[in-house]
C-alpha cells in the first residue's frame, strides 16, 4: 500500500501529514498556498492576486515564492508490513 507524505516546514516548526494519494496531499498543500497567498504577495509582488485553480500549480507557485521562508515536500512511500492486497479496494 502506497501513501503520500506531505512535509511542510515553516517559521513555527514542521507539519507532517499522510494521505492516500498524491492528489490528496497536493490538495492539503494547496489549502496552505491559497490561505497564505496574500501574505506571500507582500514579499513577492509578482504573485497573482488569485492562485491557480490547479492544486499542483498553486503549490508550486506559492512555495517557489517562499524559498528560504517555507519548504514543502510530497513523497510517496510504501507502508511497511502491509500486504499489497490489503491496500487494494
Amino acid at each position: 500500500m502506497e501513501v503520500h507524505v506531505f512535509v511542510f516546514e515553516h517559521r513555527h516548526g514542521r507539519d507532517i501529514t499522510v494521505h492516500a494519494s498524491a492528489e490528496l496531499a497536493y490538495a492539503d498543500a494547496a489549502k496552505i498556498a491559497r490561505r497564505d497567498l496574500a501574505e506571500a504577495r507582500q514579499r513577492e509582488r509578482t504573485l497573482p492576486a488569485s492562485p491557480p485553480a490547479d492544486d499542483v500549480e498553486a503549490v508550486e507557485m506559492y512555495f517557489a515564492a517562499q524559498e528560504g521562508e517555507e519548504f514543502y515536500e510530497i513523497a510517496g512511500c510504501e507502508v511497511e508490513g502491509v500486504p499489497a492486497a490489503a491496500g487494494a479496494s
